[in-house]
């Protein structure tokens, strides 16, 4: 899920925006911090306006005028990158630094926070590569405490924090036959393991949690519904095809419907 170099100076763009001090009439915040999906990317797009964020900010703006959404996040993005940098610009060096000087140049402003991360870090199971998945994991496992925490201590109490879980887009091979129904199947506890995970770390930092995996009804291969042009397929495979582009493209960034699903869920969760 890499951004193109549009993204990357969009990054840097707002990036940017933590040199500005904080003023005594200035607007409250939303900082979207990610991977790509916090800044809505689609199959050959980079940063657009149909994001999840964009529909949380939305919510969130019209309970509070003066709200001001900025997205630091980065496509392609790891947990280590998300740390040490590497893929797009910041001038402090990386996406957490980067979050890290707005939330203290702009102390008692940021009324939300959210993250989604971890993704990338194994999403190269889905190919069959389960020993880079598992590399992944490790680094997930050392690195998703240290982001969490360190964005709690730049952003104090003022905001609430929110983070999600994934949806599965493994679910997709369901429709490619009857070996492909068994990947699908067993997509779904690997999933079930990286959540746990990621919900844990979140909780205990106190982040609230949107469950994006049950909004996709991940688990839910009983209930069957019509969706062309594959006939009947499990709720949970119909939504990874009609809310991602898993199946249709072999890419798992979300649809527009997808990031609204997503959007709505933060929205229940921060509520």
């Amino acid at each position: 899920m890499r951004l193109s170099a549009l993204a990357a100076a969009a990054a840097l763009v707002a990036a940017v925006v933590t040199a500005a001090p904080a003023r005594a009439d200035e607007p409250d915040y939303y900082v979207a911090v990610g991977d790509s999906l916090s800044v809505g990317a689609q199959p050959g797009r980079g940063p657009t306006d149909e994001g999840y964020t964009d529909t949380l900010y939305a919510s969130l703006a019209a309970h509070h005028p003066n709200l001001r959404l900025v997205k630091l996040g980065c496509g392609g993005e790891t947990t280590g990158t998300m740390l040490n940098g590497g893929i797009c610009a910041y001038p402090e060096g990386s996406q957490i630094k980067a979050a890290e000087a707005f939330l203290r140049a702009h102390a008692g402003h940021v009324r939300y926070v959210t993250l989604n991360i971890g993704a990338n870090n194994t999403n190269c199971m889905l190919t069959g590569d389960i020993a880079c998945g598992l590399a992944g994991m490790a680094s997930l496992v050392a690195d998703l405490p240290t982001i969490t925490s360190r964005l709690r201590a730049a952003g104090g109490d003022t905001p609430a924090y929110a983070a999600m879980t994934y949806y599965d887009p493994g679910l997709a091979s369901w429709v490619t036959g009857d070996a492909g129904k068994a990947v699908a199947a067993a997509s779904v506890p690997l999933v079930d393991v990286f959540n746990a995970y990621e919900r844990f770390v979140y909780t205990i930092n106190g982040y609230k949690v949107a469950d994006v995996n049950e909004a996709f009804s991940t688990h839910d291969f009983t209930t069957q519904v019509d969706q062309a042009p594959y006939g009947k397929i499990p709720l949970n495979v119909a939504r990874i095809c009609a809310w991602t582009y898993q199946c249709s493209d072999g890419d798992g960034h979300a649809t527009p419907t997808g990031y609204r699903v997503i959007g709505e869920t933060f929205a229940k969760a921060l509520a």
